[in-house]
């Protein structure tokens, strides 16, 4: 071989390592068996945001394989209770969660809060790619479930990131398996930006239930879409705010243009950014009717109408007509014999984000949620099923009143809800997504002589942010008094698939720039008494 030939060869890997930003590719799925290592960057320049067309060529965004996590059998719980042999499998199924189905076009956002310095959750490249990355997740489900037997698949909330009626749309048609055209406005880039041309989703081949989350129903998450909020939505002027906007928790003060994607950028280049002064006139989007909001002024109709408009399994995904005409987003199901599932909304709907921007991040409960909640318990213990909440917020797993945690507000206080819950021996778990990470809390019965009344808290972590991962269950009977539930974190299937492989970089770059790359991976089996 010539060498010429060889350094041509040794250059093209070269750049196919810095293209894709892995290192080695991940073989199987299951992260017992081998895990996404993020590479560390090995320099000493300070990267912003804003530079993302230089993240790969400074060592960011890379990865490699690395070690499966084994399960854990805990029993922590279980008055120390193991099984004596082998049980019967009554459940298996999946769960996303936080998927930030974006409209990166959209006037309406915060881009200038995460720009020049790194807060994700304002400003992240992921955002170009989240289509895709949730088609990558579909296709790894149904790999899955070809492989082992899936029954159903739960979607726990922030479907969406900015409560827009396009996004939901992208959402459901990714899932219901059609032509995605991801674009907005006057649909730039959309022949030859990677980021913005149409493709085929995979769509789920199984059945699958969804909650609601606050990003499904405040833009950003955090604000109610008022009169001046749709306005800005469905017209042609970027977002006017304050940098302090964090603090003062009022969208209404102006002074600086927020910023939007450029749709005919490869990068993504944000534009429209900047101190209001410094522009001679409002930077502009092109409109689009589309973009208008699910949910205006704390209503939940309009996002769960839309699921009644999908042609895959079950009608509705857990919404029907009759909670639509109550504006009542709670359910519950059977998805096999002996196991009920409860879909809980537990958001926060009403309140001002005045001098607390995070209101609508936390979690709550008003009366009526609390006494249909209570009554699916007691009916579900009365049926002697076993139970699992599936709910947006999780409890128990940050402290009340932190940004993401229980409200300090909600009519239902987080102790209440929780003595509440430790009535039903029968409750296995609150599985629930909203901090986007992975983790396992033990809630132990108050009294130890009767270990049944205990449960457990699972989070799963988000599609978006690293380590973009979802979780399988397996539910399994022991005896009449010992249930096993078997957790397993998943990472996406990016193989074959360079944009699902570039979100993972991106992602794996914005938490090196906020050094939260060493995220919890929790693979266990929790052992739960019941009665």
């Amino acid at each position: 071989m010539s060498r010429i030939l060889a350094a041509t060869l040794i250059l093209f890997t070269m750049l196919l390592v810095i293209s894709s930003g892995c290192v080695s590719q991940t073989g199987p799925l299951n992260t017992t068996e081998l895990t996404v290592v993020p590479v560390d960057p090995g320099t000493n320049l300070t990267i912003t945001p804003e530079n993302l067309s230089i993240y790969h060529y400074n060592g960011y965004g890379q990865w490699t394989d690395g070690a499966g996590v084994g399960i854990t059998v805990r029993d922590d719980i279980a008055g120390k209770m193991t099984p004596s042999e082998p049980g019967v499998k009554l459940l298996s199924f999946a769960v996303i969660t936080d998927t930030h189905v974006t409209d990166e076009e959209s006037p309406l956002q915060v881009i200038a809060l995460g720009y020049l310095s790194p807060f994700p959750s304002a400003y992240s490249p992921v955002s170009m790619y989240s289509t895709q990355v949730l088609n990558a997740a579909v296709r790894t489900i149904n790999e899955m479930n070809r492989a082992s037997k899936l029954d159903m698949v739960l979607s726990l909330g922030d479907a969406v990131n900015n409560g827009q009626y396009n996004e939901l749309r992208w959402f459901i048609d990714v899932l219901d398996g059609t032509t995605i055209q991801p674009v907005s406005g006057g649909a730039a880039g959309k022949e030859n930006i990677d980021y913005q041309k149409e493709f085929s989703a995979a769509g789920l081949d199984i059945p699958w239930y969804q909650t609601i989350g606050n990003h499904d129903q405040f833009f950003t998450g955090v604000f109610t879409v008022d009169e001046n909020a749709s306005r800005i939505l469905r017209g042609d002027t970027v977002a006017n705010m304050r940098l302090d906007v964090t603090v003062t928790g009022d969208p209404s003060l102006t002074g600086y243009y927020m910023g939007v994607y450029n749709g005919s950028d490869p990068n993504g280049a944000i534009i429209g950014i900047g101190n209001a002064s410094g522009f001679a006139s409002a930077p502009k989007v092109v409109a689009d009717q589309n973009r208008h909001a699910l949910a205006e002024n704390g209503s939940r109709i309009g996002f769960m109408q839309e699921f009644l408009n999908s042609t895959s399994l079950p009608f509705g995904h857990g919404f029907t007509e009759e909670m639509i005409e109550a504006d009542f987003a709670s359910y519950s199901f059977d998805p096999v014999e002996g196991v009920r599932i409860i879909m809980l909304d537990d958001t926060t709907a009403d309140g001002s984000t005045i001098g607390d921007i995070w209101a609508h991040g936390r979690g709550s409960l008003d009366a009526e949620r609390f006494a249909w909640l209570k009554a699916e318990l007691q009916k579900g213990q009365d049926d002697g099923v076993l139970m699992i909440i599936g709910a947006h917020i999780p409890i128990a797993t940050m402290a009340e009143g932190s940004p993401s945690g229980w409200s300090l507000k909600s009519e239902v206080s987080e102790t209440e809800l929780i003595t509440e819950l430790q009535k039903y021996p029968n409750l296995l778990m609150w599985v629930a997504g909203h901090n986007h990470r992975n983790t396992i809390m033990p809630v132990g019965s108050p009294d130890p002589a009767h270990p049944e009344y205990g449960f457990w808290v699972v989070e799963t972590a988000s599609l978006r942010d690293f380590p973009q991962q979802l979780r399988t269950f397996e539910i399994i009977r022991y005896s009449d008094e010992l249930v096993g539930i078997k957790t397993v974190c998943v990472d996406v299937d990016v193989q074959g698939d360079a944009l699902a492989e570039k979100s993972r970089s991106y992602s794996i770059a914005a938490a090196q720039m906020v050094n939260k790359t060493n995220v919890a991976i929790e693979n266990a089996e929790l052992l739960v008494r019941v009665k």
